[in-house]
């Protein structure tokens, strides 16, 4: 299996929207990659693939998927896969992620990340579609870790123990979504650190950082909001662990102009470029 993984992208991405394709064609941002969801370009023409094909003339672009409904017990749609395969192909995408979840129950389809139990049971079930998955597509993925408002009684592992036993059965990389891990924490107690902590160094991939929205006493896992303070400093504790791990700062609604975004690129540029220092200095100390 090929490993696609282009570590050319090492620095910080954003997320592309269509309101901003114009302004990053005529102005060039310095940003390392584009991500671009899947199901917004699974057609064969259209603004939207044409829009995607002018951004990778110039940048690498990630695939970022919400439908391979992994955790799910419907057969996979190998329709889809095609779909997608031959979009990865089309743009030479540096790679492709979904997320931990299931999104549909029969011929239902939720459009929402419906938590999984973290159970032996589902462990085995998500690693084994993740297994068939790679390879029909050929390539590793990445698979994101939900904002998750509710958790399962009969539940036997953490999120974290969860996500690093997946990845090694299923021989695929992680996604770490940062926001998504903080609004976890608030709504469930689930120790953020700890999650972070039990990941394996040499899985994860990337890092999503994006804000959240506060809903009475819940935290929802928008990406409609400014990255939160407590979510920074919880990325700088990530970098601390993966050091140089590639940063997409995420937005899907409430998208400001591009200027504002670019601001966020860059403070994660710094934090980055700290933890890289830090652990160059820490290599020069043991010597």
């Amino acid at each position: 299996m090929s490993d696609y993984i282009h570590w050319s992208l090492a620095g910080t991405g954003l997320s592309l929207r269509s309101c901003n394709v114009d302004e990053i064609m005529r102005d060039r941002p310095d940003v390392r990659w584009f991500e671009a969801l899947v199901d917004t370009h699974l057609v064969d023409g259209g603004e939207a693939l044409h829009s995607l094909e002018r951004i990778r003339e110039h940048y690498p672009v990630t695939l970022h998927g919400l439908g391979f409904a992994l955790g799910s017990t419907a057969p996979l749609d190998t329709g889809y896969l095609v779909r997608i395969r031959a979009l990865a192909d089309r743009i030479d995408a540096s790679w492709i992620s979904d997320h931990i979840c299931f999104t549909s129950l029969g011929n239902c389809f939720s459009h929402e990340l419906l938590p999984l139990p973290y159970t032996e049971e589902a462990l085995e079930h998500i690693s084994s579609r993740i297994r068939q998955v790679q390879d029909f597509l050929g390539r590793r993925i990445l698979l994101e870790n939900p904002a998750r408002y509710l958790s399962y009684n009969h539940s036997t592992l953490s999120e974290g123990e969860f996500m690093a036993e997946m990845a090694r059965r299923a021989d695929c990389y992680l996604l770490l979504d940062v926001n998504n891990t903080y609004v976890t924490q608030h709504n469930l107690g689930a120790d953020a650190l700890t999650t972070i902590d039990q990941l394996p160094p040499e899985r994860v991939r990337e890092i999503h950082l994006a804000g959240f929205e506060v809903c009475d006493d819940c935290l929802l896992g928008g990406h409609n909001h400014p990255i939160r303070e407590p979510v920074w400093k919880l990325y700088e504790e990530a970098q601390k662990r993966f050091t140089g791990t590639p940063t997409l700062i995420e937005w899907e609604r409430n998208v400001p102009e591009l200027r504002e975004v670019l601001k966020e690129v860059k403070r994660a540029k710094k934090v980055m470029r700290r933890a890289q220092d830090g652990h160059r200095l820490q290599g020069v100390r043991s010597n």
